[in-house]
């Protein structure tokens, strides 16, 4: 079986290789120009797109024609393919891969196509990537990796803290008279994903430290000291990561964490200096992975 996902899940090229998943094409639009952002794209490279384009840069996911052609290469290799995508409700991938796998598969009957939406995004997504690599490498079949993302997706648990809200208000996913009264008495929004869709959960002092801000709205939604994955991801602020990873270790019974420069998809949205983190609860799970791994970044 491969493992098919999108950029959008923050996987370093390391772990993409080790565990054969195939990572799909991902464009970042500036004023009518694509960039992959498989090619590598720097938080100083967003940073000056934002700042000099005449429209907020914007994500355009892998569509259905460009998932034909990859799930029809794909087959040639392996006649099982599990496509992982980040939350349907924020990017139109998950439907794109749909489509071309009920394409593929009526051209191809012996083919089998299964798309799971993790219902999170960037290191969420990730792990939800190495958990169906993991469940795939230990014997469970499509079914029961599919049945295992969909446990996933209700028991994971996403937060991050922008520094501001400069980005997500260009990029239209909050209102500038939010951001202004933010600004105005001195808070940051705790943003989570729920129900597959972002929202505000909370607050954090502008002036404190949001790593623990983040760490107790976890505790809160997941429950202290459970067995767990963990995922740390910034807006270039390795530092604050740091403190943030050892804050989690204190609250979590960490089994597996990964720590990461957010996605350029993501960043783009998150802006300079954002700090969030994911858990996922082991024990929720219907299948946990035995096998030790090590953490990285």
């Amino acid at each position: 079986m491969i493992v098919v996902t999108n950029p959008g899940s923050n996987l370093p090229t390391s772990l993409v290789e080790a565990y054969g998943i195939e990572v799909t094409p991902q464009q970042i639009i500036v004023d009518g120009v694509a960039h992959d952002t498989r090619d590598g794209v720097s938080f100083d490279q967003i940073d000056k797109w934002v700042k000099t384009a005449k429209e907020h840069p914007y994500v355009l996911g892998t569509n259905a024609g460009e998932f034909a052609a990859l799930f029809a290469r794909l087959a040639q290799r392996d006649k099982d393919i599990l496509a992982v995508m980040t939350s349907r409700k924020i990017i139109g991938s998950f439907n794109g891969a749909q489509v071309a796998s009920r394409t593929v598969s009526e051209r191809h009957p012996d083919v089998h196509i299964t798309v799971a939406d993790c219902g999170v995004t960037d290191l969420g997504a990730g792990l939800a990537c190495i958990l169906a690599a993991e469940a795939r490498d230990a014997g469970l079949d499509a079914t029961q990796i599919a049945e295992l993302i969909d446990t996933f997706r209700e028991h994971v648990r996403f937060v991050v803290v922008p520094k501001t809200l400069d980005y997500i208000v260009k990029g239209g996913r909050a209102s500038s008279m939010r951001a202004f009264f933010a600004e105005l008495f001195g808070v940051r929004p705790l943003v989570a994903f729920v129900d597959g869709e972002i929202r505000a959960v909370g607050k954090a002092s502008a002036k404190g430290d949001p790593t623990t801000a983040i760490s107790d709205w976890l505790v809160q939604n997941v429950g202290p000291k459970r067995p767990a994955w963990v995922g740390v991801f910034h807006g270039g602020s390795p530092a604050v990561a740091a403190i943030l990873q050892k804050e989690l270790r204190s609250r979590f019974d960490v089994r597996y964490c990964l720590s990461r420069p957010l996605a350029p998809s993501i960043y783009l949205h998150a802006g300079p200096e954002a700090i969030g983190a994911v858990v996922v609860p082991l024990d929720a799970l219907p299948w946990q992975p035995t096998k030790v791994l090590a953490d990285g970044d």
